[in-house]
């Protein structure tokens, strides 16, 4: 499955969305308990979307930034860098 990072279209199942519930899920744990969570809103949403954007961006421009290393059978190792990572919805080379 190609990452996704998420549009105000295309939102579920994406980083975006992943982003949002962990915001929601940490609120209580900087904020307290007795403040509540805020609700949506187009201005949360566009946070959420531009930072999986630049994330996923980023990692699709500069895939040699990984390092695999994969031991085989008999204990032989390899390695390389990943040339190419594959997103749905952001395009190499765009900022």
């Amino acid at each position: 499955m190609p990452l996704k990072a998420g549009s105000f279209d295309s939102f579920s199942d994406s980083m975006a969305q992943e982003i949002e519930q962990a915001f929601r899920d940490q609120w209580p744990l900087f904020m307290g308990e007795d403040l509540p969570v805020p609700d949506e809103s187009p201005q949360s949403r566009l946070l959420f979307v531009a930072i999986a954007r630049g994330i996923i961006t980023h990692l699709v421009n500069h895939p040699e930034a990984f390092q695999v290393m994969v031991t085989l059978a008999g204990g032989t190792t390899a390695s390389g860098t990943v040339e190419a990572i594959s997103a749905e919805d952001v395009e190499p080379g765009t900022p």
